[in-house]
């Protein structure tokens, strides 16, 4: 147990961003990134047309992504590694409406450009994903746990995406990347976290009362926060 708790427990946050950074500077090759594009936009064209036209439509359903490509390597999909993106691509639609599957394919390439983290199988590094917000003008704030920062992005951000450790005891249940919006009553929505209604679709959470207590929802066990960002459009 010493040694599943050891890296959420003892390593910091911005040093696990960091390590993220390294892992992601060895790109996917191009090759394999204009294939997984074309297989992608052939295979996001015939999905659910909602998730595309419907502005208030998230992606909830990660683990259905496993025909989606991301990266280079057997186990190197969507529905393995792809919840930094997907978390982006919710997030982008919350703050601009309906999105498409070029978009969406066009994401998947541009990270695999600049941000997979060791050719996918770890995900996209999170900075990658601040970084891609920054570039198109948007206003972010980045937390790694402090509480000044999290009342700000509570207060002021119109979306968030957490990444968090899903047990802060036990690595080995691995990292995950939400988007939260804020709901339409008030409170803080969890998107792709795997909740489920009563027929087994994958749905969005309930409506949370703090941003902290959505974080805190993530996963089924004792989640610990690794970085926070809020996301605004300039006012």
């Amino acid at each position: 147990m010493f040694l599943a708790s050891f890296i959420p427990q003892h390593i910091s946050n911005k040093t696990v961003i960091r390590v993220y950074r390294i892992l992601a500077w060895i790109k996917v090759p191009q090759s394999v990134r204009e294939k997984n594009y074309e297989h992608n936009l052939q295979y996001l064209k015939n999905m659910n047309p909602k998730l595309w036209q419907d502005p208030l439509a998230c992606i909830e359903n990660q683990a259905q992504w496993g025909e989606v490509r991301f990266g280079a390597g057997k186990h190197h999909n969507m529905g393995y590694s792809g919840c930094e993106i997907m978390a982006a691509y919710n997030a982008q639609k919350a703050l601009r409406g309906a999105g498409t599957a070029e978009e969406m394919t066009e994401m998947i390439r541009l990270f695999e450009a600049n941000g997979a983290a060791l050719w996918g199988a770890f995900g996209t590094s999170p900075w990658a994903v601040v970084q891609y917000f920054k570039k198109q003008g948007l206003d972010v704030l980045l937390s790694y746990g402090e509480d000044d920062i999290i009342n700000v992005i509570e207060q002021k951000s119109q979306v968030m995406i957490a990444t968090v450790y899903n047990d802060r005891y036990d690595i080995t249940r691995q990292i995950h990347t939400v988007c939260i919006t804020r709901g339409q009553t008030g409170g803080f929505v969890v998107h792709n976290a795997y909740f489920k209604d009563r027929d087994g679709t994958y749905i969005a959470s309930p409506s949370y009362r703090t941003l902290r207590e959505a974080i805190a929802h993530i996963s089924n066990y004792q989640t610990k926060l690794i970085c926070l960002m809020g996301i605004s459009v300039n006012a």
